[in-house]
């Protein structure tokens, strides 16, 4: 029986176990600098999500990034998205703070 390199026992033991984040990221040959605008705009459509308001910000990002070289989200449909992802956000920023200024004037 042959024996296995060092190398490719530490591949098969990685197969099993997922990467980081950091590790996804240094594998990504193209595009590293284009992770940063799509990370934090598909993060406002995450934030925006039920099942992810308990996450804080950092835990959001790193979901954001994993979905992203992953594969799980397109950058393509990220970047078609974007300008409808950051109105949203914006629109109900801006209902939060109209509100808050209003219950401020009653007082």
């Amino acid at each position: 029986m042959p024996r296995e390199s060092k190398k490719s026992q530490a591949s098969r033991a990685a197969e099993g176990k997922p990467k980081s984040v950091e590790q996804l990221v240094l594998d990504q040959m193209v595009g590293k600098y284009d992770l940063v605008p799509l990370a934090s705009v598909w993060a406002l459509e995450l934030r925006r999500r039920e099942e992810n308001r308990h996450l804080s910000q950092p835990e959001i990002l790193d979901l954001a990034l994993r979905d992203i070289l992953t594969g799980q989200i397109a950058p393509e449909e990220i970047r078609k998205r974007a300008d409808e992802i950051t109105a949203q956000t914006f629109a109900a920023l801006q209902a939060g703070g109209k509100a808050g200024k209003d219950e401020k004037e009653r007082r």
